[in-house]
């Protein structure tokens, strides 16, 4: 059990039962330390994300948040450890109406407008398991006026696209504002009503939401990039001293969004200033490095390793990869920085398919003391597959 997990005990013979923590006793260090157990190498932004909780869960502001990061760095995993967060915490029962939505499905393209319903709809599906079997409105309420909404592409709305305006994205940016500021809407549902199942109307204030929006933002690097690097501009990119897996030494030229972008690029790039005052944080995800993507590769649940070697179980036969194997996946992964943790997968299921497939008949395959198999993936083995 986790300490988040923990709850404070009062005299058994009593009550009985365990006391659940306030909420403003569950501290941001706390529930960082519990989103770090699903979310590698983003420590930054967790602590940007541990706030925002705690102010939602604490009723003090909604403590909305705009996440920007590479594809691969980690925005739906967070989402994801939001959600996982909310349900193993005893405590925060009342807050597991978490949903994570495209930006393209809020808007009705067609019409030109903005759908809530679409978005309440969501919520509402989780909002039930937690309201009980035959929820009354009153439960439904309470549930869906807490829940966190989670934006995902949310770049894909930008007001210019391509140089021009884009109206399907200020559609989309004045509908999320106005949520975001806390907006009264009538919402139907079916709910139970002296002993009867009725179709009620519900006022759902959206004031009690948090909304946690994120993005790839992948013409914002190139847009900020050549800003940099534009004469005159007065800034400069930096160096840094790389040491390889195989140990030489070189300098590499480096940019950083998180070094050099201003709120002006944002504008610039299609996101209202409006929009974007009403989030409390922008949160910049780092690109991952080398000793980030060893860690994914063998201890994230969902790496391409951890996946495999959960396979090679059902043969009885232990996986495992030794340290410098580790090191070149991660630094021929590390490359490809627009797609972060996703390069470690194309790497390894080329290098690991043919293991899959047929391993009985590789002499890489060892027998163990206890009546198993071994299998490791060495370094040479990565050389083969990256040449």
């Amino acid at each position: 059990m986790s300490t988040m997990q923990a709850v404070k005990l009062v005299d058994s013979e009593a009550a009985g039962s365990p006391e659940l923590r306030r909420f403003e006793d569950i501290k941001p260090p706390e529930i960082f330390a519990e989103l770090k157990h699903g979310v590698l190498g983003q420590d930054q932004a967790l602590r940007f994300v541990s706030v925002a909780v705690y102010k939602h869960t604490t009723g003090r502001m909604p403590g909305n948040l705009l996440m920007i990061g590479n594809s691969g760095t980690g925005k739906t995993t967070v989402m994801n450890n939001i959600q996982r967060l909310y349900n193993e915490v005893p405590e925060y029962q009342p807050f597991r109406a978490v949903t994570i939505i495209n930006a393209n499905l809020l808007v009705d393209v067609d019409r030109m407008e903005f759908r809530p319903s679409r978005l309440l709809k969501a919520v509402e599906q989780r909002a039930r398991s937690l309201a009980g079997h035959k929820p009354s409105p009153a439960a439904l309420k309470h549930a869906i006026e807490r829940a966190t909404i989670c934006v995902d592409e949310i770049d894909k709305m930008a007001a210019v696209v391509a140089g021009k305006p884009n109206a399907i994205g200020v559609v989309l940016q004045q509908g999320l504002l106005t949520l975001m500021e806390g907006e009264q809407l009538a919402y139907q549902v079916h709910a139970w009503v002296d002993g009867e199942e009725k179709e009620v109307t519900l006022d759902i204030d959206t004031g009690h939401m948090m909304f946690i929006c994120g993005g790839a933002f992948e013409g914002l690097y190139d847009q900020v990039y050549n800003r940099v690097l534009k004469p005159g501009s007065g800034e400069r990119l930096r160096t840094k001293t790389i040491r390889t897996a195989e140990g030489k030494v070189r300098m590499e030229t480096y940019f950083s969004l998180a070094t050099y972008l201003k709120p002006k690029d944002l504008f610039d790039f299609g996101m209202v200033p409006q929009f974007m005052a009403r989030f409390e944080s922008t949160v910049l995800l780092r690109d991952l490095g080398i000793d980030v993507l060893r860690e994914i590769l063998l201890k994230s649940f969902e790496s391409p390793f951890v996946r495999t070697r959960r396979f090679f179980e059902v043969h009885d036969i232990e996986l495992e990869i030794d340290d410098l194997a580790a090191a070149l996946i991660a630094e021929a992964a590390a490359k490809d920085s627009r797609t972060g943790a996703r390069a470690l997968r194309p790497i390894f299921t080329d290098l690991i398919n043919p293991y899959e497939f047929d391993p009985w008949h590789d002499d890489k395959l060892e027998a163990r003391d206890d009546g198993g198999w071994r299998l490791t993936v060495s370094a040479d083995m990565v050389r083969d597959v990256l040449k």
